[in-house]
């Protein structure tokens, strides 16, 4: 068997070729080997801390504050304090048009004066029967009356005590609507029912004040909390009283206030298909940026 020799030129080729395809393959497995390297190294991180915060949403609201409504129907005569302003209690906020209430007051005075005469009177009457009754009486033992003499007299004598106790009951009806009217006169005007200042009034004079409708809502601003009401049954679980929290606020991002849990209401309440708690939280310092009703986002830390 002959065995054909290459020619040189073709060798030469092959043993260039070889070598290249040798370099190659080592930077090929360099390159893993450093990937590799490389991996190894960043599966090198720290374990994550879990974050078992309770974290839940609240609404700023003064810790003293008062809603007023218009206990009586009527239109608005008078309006006595504008939003801002700093009240006392008692002082007069709204007053509403006052005519048919104090004529409602000036009849009932005058039926109360009429049942009074009307009793005074009934009072007289049986005083007079009494007297009747009373010698009747006498003259019966002395045996100078006839029996239908002494049983006239002694009608006389209870038919007047029965007017004078209904007049009595007439009197003390008449008074009792003399009250109230007196009552609903004073009703007629919103008086501040704690010192702070007016955060809110709706109504403008000649409107309507309808029974039942918030028309005023005063601050005591010296205090402020932050309540909420999504926390289930599952994070409330995790929550005591004291616990540390941080305050933070969509309306003002750059702020943070350190504060603690201060009330939990016992009482769940379904709200939102769950049941779910109140909890107030306490800040430990406050910011003059805050107003009533804003947003606070919650983050409680269990102890």
């Amino acid at each position: 068997m002959m065995i054909r020799k290459l020619p040189s030129a073709a060798g030469g080729w092959l043993k260039r070729h070889w070598l290249i395809a040798c370099l190659a393959a080592g930077v090929a497995i360099g390159g893993l080997w450093w990937m590799n390297g490389r991996e190894g190294e960043q599966k090198e991180i720290p374990a994550v801390k879990a974050d078992n915060r309770v974290l839940a949403e609240g609404i700023v609201f003064p810790v003293r504050y008062a809603q007023m409504v218009m206990p009586v129907d009527g239109t608005v005569g008078e309006i006595l304090a504008k939003e801002g302003d700093a009240v006392k209690a008692d002082q007069p906020l709204i007053r509403l048009v006052r005519q048919d209430y104090q004529a409602r007051v000036g009849s009932a005075g005058a039926d109360v004066a009429r049942a009074a005469a009307a009793l005074e009177q009934a009072r007289v009457n049986m005083a007079d029967t009494e007297r009747e009754l009373a010698r009747q009486e006498r003259l019966e033992k002395a045996g100078a009356i006839s029996r239908q003499q002494i049983d006239q007299a002694r009608t006389a004598a209870e038919r007047n005590r029965a007017a004078v106790a209904q007049a009595e009951a007439d009197l003390l009806t008449q008074q009792e609507r003399l009250s109230e009217s007196e009552s609903l006169l004073e009703k007629t005007e919103l008086k501040a029912p704690m010192a702070g200042t007016v955060a809110y009034l709706d109504v403008k004079v000649g409107e309507h004040a309808p029974v039942g409708t918030v028309l005023v809502r005063i601050a005591d601003e010296s205090a402020w909390e932050v309540r909420s009401d999504d926390l289930t049954e599952l994070a409330i679980a995790k929550v005591r009283l004291g616990d540390p929290v941080i305050l933070t606020f969509d309306g003002i991002p750059d702020l943070e206030i350190p504060a603690k849990v201060k009330f939990i209401r016992p009482y769940g309440e379904k709200k939102r298909g769950d049941i779910t708690y109140t909890v107030t939280i306490a800040p430990e310092r406050w910011d003059e940026r805050l107003r009533w009703n804003m947003t606070a986002q919650i983050a409680i830390v269990p102890r």
